[in-house]
């Protein structure tokens, strides 16, 4: 007896022993998973299941797909009959004569604001590389990572769609912003309209999943009016696919269209995520091309920014259809611009193989495709698309990595398109503003070489960025440090007798070019930090 009891003690003991262990190993593990600042996690007393919308998808086609379907044919109509009498038409042959304009070769430097539902959680995992806040809506139910960091923060059963009420954009000050980008020297905006949850930022007639709808607001018009106002041109970023769209089948039952244009049975799990969705019998014809028309005749824009396009064929989105007509619409009035992401072709991206402009997205896109077409970077100032409350000065690119950065970009010929993020209701973190500032301030000194420059023949020299007018009679040196006594440059020689000067300095420079080589000669009041007219990349006028 006295055995068995000493058996089930000890037996009890390495019990508790390997609780306790499964448990101190749990809690190491959920050390990795951080607690959110208040502000970015489930507010106390929050129940979003008073908050869910109204309508259910069933209840959404049985009240409002007829109607919206005959609308949108109305739409789509109107979208053929221009296209029909129009210079451009809905095929690659046309869409591949239109070029991008030179107000956008010329501007070299935009503002992209990602801005949306993802805003309000505000986290991505951390990587090395680039870090995708903005798909944190999507991530939440398929990566492992972002599955547990949901549960400690906002709990279990706590959908996507339930962010919706904490959108509320109550800091938003869009006359701030573009008071910012353009002291910033930027000279065109892009917010995200549209993206891949389908959410609009604008009232749109085709969803009730948008601003409008669900908490009476229009976040765009005051952007495009302050754009106007203040000579910036502006852009309509579009999703033309989303992660999932309600469809009516032929037996008029409901189905969930899924990113790429793959369906699945409808399942109640959905009606959390796809919140305000008309069902439709077509997704391009009876709603993609009908949203993106409204848009465009409503807020009549000068760039049109597709995206999500990469897993359907192109058309699937409608994509063709759309820019033909933005083109048309605008022949004869404005010059306009679309980018690449048209969708795939043959099975193929078309991405930089297609389109007005090519896009990078953090220096994905090879040397091969730039400097021969127009092209645009698309990157933040930290490693995070969308708003991202673990972003520090560690993350952040510093002043001069970013003016060597977006120096980098021009000399290759190159747009860059900034990403700044919105917190979640709408105010731009103070990180970021520091550094549109210094950028600012660096181009009001050296936005001669930058704006209206095309690439020259040798792009960069060591540490040297080349830029040169449209004219081809001046040359811009570009120099990422400082150049100490001398600077001297292989790649270029001057106009005999002509004058080279340092942007923001008044007299001319010493020179000579000898055996190949052009000497720049940097006076000795110069090498003082307090005299340098900037404080990093110094920009060099030379006649050729």
């Amino acid at each position: 007896m006295l055995i068995s009891m000493m058996n089930k003690i000890i037996l009890s003991l390495v019990f508790l022993f390997l609780m306790g262990d499964i448990y101190c190993q749990q809690n190491v593990f959920d050390t990795d998973i951080p607690l959110a600042p208040a502000e970015y996690r489930r507010p106390d007393g929050y129940d979003p299941v008073s908050y869910r919308y109204r309508y259910s998808l069933s209840d959404l086609k049985d009240k409002f797909s007829k109607e919206m379907m005959r609308n949108a044919k109305g739409v789509y109509d109107k979208v053929m009959r221009v296209n029909c009498s129009g210079k451009w038409k809905p095929t690659r042959m046309s869409i591949d004569q239109h070029v991008a304009p030179e107000w956008f070769e010329d501007s070299k430097f935009g503002m992209f604001i990602d801005w949306g539902l993802w805003s309000v959680s505000g986290w991505a995992e951390k990587t090395k590389g680039a870090m995708y806040p903005d798909w944190y809506e999507f991530h939440l139910y398929n990566h492992s990572s972002f599955m547990k960091y949901h549960e400690k923060n906002w709990g279990k059963g706590f959908e996507r769609d339930d962010l919706i009420p904490l959108f509320r954009a109550e800091n938003y000050q869009p006359e701030k912003i573009i008071d910012i980008a353009v002291e910033a020297g930027m000279k065109y905006v892009i917010p995200f309209s549209k993206h891949h949850s389908g959410f609009c930022l604008w009232p749109s007639s085709f969803t009730h999943r948008d601003v409008g709808n669900m908490l009476g607001k229009d976040l765009i018009a005051p952007i495009v009016d302050c754009c106007k106002k203040n000579g910036l041109k502006f852009g309509f970023y579009f999703s033309t696919d989303e992660w999932e769209y309600p469809v009516i089948d032929q037996d008029g039952m409901l189905k969930i269209r899924k990113w790429g244009g793959h369906y699945e049975p409808y399942n109640p799990i959905q009606e959390g995520r796809t919140s305000g969705k008309i069902a439709v019998t077509d997704f391009a014809k009876d709603y993609i091309i009908p949203q993106a028309v409204e848009f465009i005749d409503k807020y009549d824009p000068d760039i049109l920014w597709y995206d999500g396009e990469w897993n359907a064929p192109v058309e699937l989105l409608g994509s063709y259809d759309i820019s033909a007509y933005f083109y048309n619409q605008a022949e004869t009035r404005k010059e306009v611009a679309v980018n690449d992401r048209y969708g795939l072709e043959n099975g193929k991206r078309l991405r930089s193989r297609r389109g007005d402009f090519f896009t990078s997205e953090y220096g994905d896109m090879s040397d091969d495709n730039r400097i021969r077409h127009a092209w645009e970077e698309c990157r933040g100032i930290s490693q995070s698309y969308g708003f991202n409350w673990q972003d520090t000065d560690e993350n952040i690119i510093s002043s001069k990595e970013f003016i060597d950065m977006f120096v980098d970009i021009v000399s290759k010929g190159g747009n860059l398109l900034l990403i700044v993020n919105l917190d979640a209701q709408g105010a731009l973190p103070e990180i970021q503003e520091k550094r549109l500032k210094d950028i600012g301030r660096w181009l009001k000194i050296n936005g001669e070489g930058i704006y209206y420059t095309r690439a020259y023949s040798t792009p960069v020299e060591e540490n040297i960025h080349y830029t040169r007018s449209k004219d081809n009679k001046t040359i811009y040196a570009i120099s990422t440090e400082w150049p100490g006594r001398k600077l001297q440059l292989v790649s270029v020689k001057p106009a005999k007798h002509s004058e080279i000067y340092m942007l923001g300095v008044e007299r001319p420079l010493k020179w000579n070019h000898k055996n190949g080589i052009t000497t720049i000669t940097i006076p000795k009041s110069l090498q003082e930090v307090s005299n340098r007219p900037c404080d990093f990349a110094y920009t060099f006028r030379i006649h050729q």
